[in-house]
């Protein structure tokens, strides 16, 4: 059952039901989900293990992840990544590289798309590359450090849309080509200009 608290209440993050600065209260959510309280006790102590949740004096609340820190996260996942993609290279099956490709080129237009969809598809890359570097060490930080962008709040940039397609897309080409630099570059390159997005758009949008 904690297993299925802990689903459940991420699912919750993901879709902002549990937004970034809001109490979390025990007693509320395992009333929500029609569970009792100890599977969710035992999942929200899994969540704040993985900082998606923090204390607050004696309040446990939902993470807020700062611009600091999130420049931090994406030059962590600058690290990792490239690395996973250089692996990836060496190692991810041919069928697996055709079917990540075959869902990016269906994409639509990013404004069609919703922010759940958009977040699946990315992830579809960017975790499958992890998966494919055969480290599970390197997969499970991935995972985590996407998961904490996501929690940055920032919702997808349009403007970026077909740009971080074509780059999704060059760099399956590098890891079916089997070419390990390359394909790391590329990775590290398609990160730098996310960064360099987020940036761009928190200096457009006014204090609040």
């Amino acid at each position: 059952m904690a297993l299925t608290a802990y689903a459940r209440l991420r699912a919750m993050m993901d879709e902002g039901l549990l937004a970034a600065g809001q109490i979390v209260q025990e007693r509320r959510l395992a009333e929500e989900l029609g569970l009792s309280r100890t599977p969710v006790r035992d999942a929200l102590g899994r969540l704040e293990g993985e900082r998606l949740l923090q204390r607050n004096g004696r309040m446990l609340v939902v993470a807020t992840i700062t611009v600091p820190e999130i420049m931090d996260i994406l030059r962590i996942r600058w690290l990792l990544e490239g690395e996973a993609a250089q692996q990836a290279a060496l190692h991810m099956d041919a069928g697996e590289v055709a079917s990540i490709r075959a869902e990016i080129l269906g994409m639509e237009k990013g404004q069609l798309l919703t922010d759940e969809a958009h977040w699946a598809l990315d992830d579809r890359l960017h975790l499958g590359v992890a998966l494919a570097s055969g480290n599970a060490e390197l997969r499970r930080l991935v995972t985590e450090l996407r998961q904490r962008t996501r929690m940055f709040g920032l919702h997808r940039i349009p403007a970026r849309f077909e740009q971080g397609k074509q780059e999704h897309l060059a760099i399956l080409d590098a890891i079916a080509a089997r070419e390990p630099e390359r394909a790391a570059e590329l990775m590290r390159v398609h990160l730098d200009h996310a960064r360099d997005a987020i940036i761009a758009t928190l200096r457009r949008t006014p204090a609040p």
